[in-house]
């Protein structure tokens, strides 16, 4: 294997490198992004229902699935609820969203952070009445989405580590081979200069 192999070699494991280093870094964004509240403050795709705290609100929920209450605000300091958020089936049996979330954890979405705050179990279809308490900050929000899946989350950081370590990993091989491959054609450039031109 010469020179040219050697720094070839070494160009495309960096570009594998890069690669991996995008795919992770696009994992990672998915990890700390949310669909549940847009950069402007408004509802986003996957929330079900929203409601200034204090408020009510309607959601349309499915028996059996489980949702997560999750408080948005734009200031600096975490809000928290007074009291639980309360839901009134079609039925009339009222359930408190008094669950902890699969995944505890919060996002950003432009100047708004979401937090995590309860989950509950729809025990029926229909149209929901939903009660909000205050919070303890002016301008708080709460909404509900579909609770998340804790496997998805745990593999995409799983993902995220083993990107990053193969992006060392793979970098400082394709590293070594580009500088390696640029000493040898020195060092066989100036081998050559020393020997001179051939005599018969």
């Amino acid at each position: 294997m010469g020179p040219v192999v050697t720094t070839c070699a070494g160009v495309v494991a960096l570009l594998v490198a890069l690669v991996v280093g995008l795919l992770a870094a696009r994992t990672f964004l998915g990890l700390v992004t949310t669909d549940v509240l847009t950069a402007s403050g408004a509802p986003g795709p996957s929330a079900v229902a929203a409601a200034d705290a204090p408020g009510v609100t309607t959601a349309t929920l499915e028996a059996g699935e489980r949702y997560a209450v999750h408080l948005a605000y734009d200031g600096s300091t975490e809000p928290r609820l007074t009291e639980d958020v309360l839901l009134r089936a079609p039925s009339g049996t009222v359930v408190a969203a008094d669950d902890d979330p699969a995944v505890d954890g919060s996002f950003g979405a432009g100047a708004w952070s979401v937090v995590s705050v309860s989950a509950f179990t729809a025990p029926e279809s229909g149209t929901y009445d939903v009660a909000v308490p205050p919070a303890t900050l002016e301008g708080a929000r709460v909404l509900i989405a579909p609770d998340q899946d804790v496997a998805p989350f745990v593999g995409g950081i799983l993902g995220t580590v083993a990107g990053a370590f193969g992006v060392v990993l793979i970098g400082a091989f394709g590293g070594g081979l580009v500088l390696g491959g640029v000493i040898w054609w020195v060092v066989r450039a100036r081998a050559r200069r020393t020997a001179g031109p051939a005599t018969s």
